[in-house]
């Protein structure tokens, strides 16, 4: 039986940057993400509908649920409310070897449904009580039909953050993960070398 404290709302952060506040709270097993744009400017990118949009994408997959979003006018504000599945597990403070396979597995079979997530920070990854590796805010993500000739460029910038940020610039976790990656990716020299160039290119100006 769930406790019946389970099933309050819980407010997790809330944050103000000029006219937007946003908040997040967390309900029974539901993330509740809730916007409110006091002003008609600044403008804000829609995370709410590329996370929806992403999640169905990409269903089937090991990834939170998605239970779609709402737009209404709340006294001259306007106020967007998305609900998605909670995922629990724990924050990773590094990364391990014995991590690289599973998470270039679960890479790998994100971006062959066309998403790419553009911000593999270590903080948007958590595993969980089964030891599995999870990637849980889609938010930044772009969608892109995965024949589409520019998902290279975003793959492989995508690669170069996941060095970056994810591996803090660790080299011996990226080779591991990365010859993990493309031997699952199994896709075409051609296309391997372009996503390696851009990669490479975007790395060295991410760490400047």
């Amino acid at each position: 039986m769930t406790n019946k404290q389970d099933k309050e709302l819980h407010l997790i952060r809330r944050k103000k940057k000029k006219n937007i506040i946003h908040e997040i709270y967390l309900y029974d097993q539901t993330l509740v993400k809730r916007f409110i744009k006091t002003a008609p400017l600044p403008d804000i990118r829609k995370v709410w509908m590329m996370e929806d949009t992403a999640l169905r994408r990409l269903e089937g997959l090991p990834v939170p649920m998605t239970h779609g979003y709402e737009e209404k006018q709340l006294n001259g504000a306007k106020e967007i409310i998305y609900a998605r599945e909670y995922l629990e597990g724990k924050p990773i403070e590094s990364f391990s070897d014995e991590d690289m396979e599973p998470m270039a597995r679960m890479m790998v079979r994100i971006h062959q449904r066309g998403v790419v997530t553009r911000d593999p920070s270590l903080e948007n990854f958590i595993k969980t009580a089964d030891g599995k590796i999870r990637f849980i805010d889609f938010g930044r993500s772009i969608i892109l039909n995965p024949k589409n000739p520019m998902i290279i460029d975003y793959q492989g910038k995508e690669l170069a953050r996941i060095w970056c940020h994810a591996f803090a610039g660790n080299d011996a976790l990226y080779t591991r993960f990365h010859d993990k990656y493309f031997e699952l990716l199994s896709c075409s020299s051609a296309r391997r070398f372009l996503m390696e160039k851009i990669s490479f290119q975007w790395y060295k100006l991410i760490m400047g």
